[in-house]
């Protein structure tokens, strides 16, 4: 359903600093106006929801807790666009992780506050240092700050990062794409090649060119602080419970997400939703949350889940400075 903001200013303007700046870095700082354009565009924003509710592969999508929700915005072979949401706690308690923490292999992300509170973050060194035998880890903490303090930042491909759980619910407009251009970016929305994804995949590591194709790693590691020092956790292993958490309850909170940010952010588009309301293609699930949001009746705020697939279940701040040996 790109074709629905195809020829919008904003997409125009970011199809043609693509094609005018091949570095991506520079693409990526060129693009940063634009991110904050969109985020504080209602029209905008609208038309982002007509192109996810009106578009059966949004719609049918297998939601799950690894799956966080997200609107999608626009996609090519070379970048692509979403919004993601940030629940906060349910008793908010400052400087708690929400995840663990993890680079994203060879892609930039450039990330705009554009509701809520925003989070807090630190960035690390890419020098990081794993004893293959015990997982123990030496990472260095390189920046901190929050979103208010910088609304659009921007993390570069192979930089571990770490999101803390925001004190009020909070949404962010992303850039991504692969650090640099190579011949095979297309493969990746080819759907032929979609659909063998995995033997694909085990045949670029058995010949050993996962970074000629631009893909992540064979074993992939993320982390969290253990006393004096960080030790490593094999990334399908984290997100493991994560990816098995689906069904209606995980449906209903994804949609209630979503419409809770729609109800807060004042987008509620009647004559949309009567129309998804009514089509053939919408699920079931979606209906109750589309009719509250018609009927002008609140919709509850969604909170993030506290415990992470770690043994200490979770962690804060301090204890990451303190794996770091750096001073708070």
């Amino acid at each position: 359903m790109q074709h629905i903001l195809e020829n919008h200013p904003y997409i125009q303007e970011v199809l043609s600093l693509e094609k005018q700046f091949p570095d991506r870095k520079e693409f990526h700082k060129k693009a940063e106006h634009l991110l904050s354009k969109m985020g504080s565009d209602d029209d905008f924003l609208k038309l982002v929801l007509k192109r996810n509710f009106e578009d059966k592969g949004f719609l049918d999508q297998k939601w799950s807790l690894y799956n966080i929700p997200f609107f999608y915005i626009y996609e090519t072979a070379d970048f692509y666009l979403k919004i993601h949401f940030f629940p906060g706690m349910k008793q908010y308690i400052a400087g708690t992780a929400a995840h663990c923490i993890h680079h994203h292999n060879n892609y930039i992300l450039t990330t705009a506050a554009i509701f809520g509170s925003g989070y807090e973050t630190l960035l690390f060194d890419k020098d990081v240092q794993i004893d293959s035998k015990t997982l123990n880890t030496k990472m260095r903490i390189n920046k901190h700050f929050t979103q208010q303090e910088k609304p659009i930042h921007c993390i570069d491909a192979w930089e571990p990062h770490l999101v803390f759980n925001p004190e009020k619910f909070s949404a962010t407009l992303q850039l991504w794409t692969p650090d640099q251009k190579r011949v095979t970016d297309n493969l990746r929305v080819n759907p032929l090649l979609k659909a063998i994804k995995n033997p694909l995949r085990k045949f670029i590591y058995m010949l050993g060119m996962e970074k000629t194709f631009g893909i992540a790693a064979q074993h992939t590691y993320q982390w969290y602080p253990d006393g004096n020092h960080f030790k490593a956790i094999e990334e399908n292993e984290y997100f493991e419970p994560t990816r098995k958490a689906v069904g209606p309850d995980v449906n209903n909170y994804s949609l209630q997400t979503i419409a809770y940010f729609i109800q807060n952010r004042n987008l509620v588009d009647k004559t949309l939703f009567e129309s998804v309301l009514n089509s053939p293609i919408t699920p079931e699930y979606y209906k109750p949350f589309l009719r509250n949001l018609l009927d002008g009746v609140k919709i509850d705020e969604t909170f993030c889940k506290e415990t992470i697939n770690i043994p200490q279940k979770t962690y804060t701040i301090r204890d990451v400075y303190a794996a770091s040996g750096q001073t708070l």
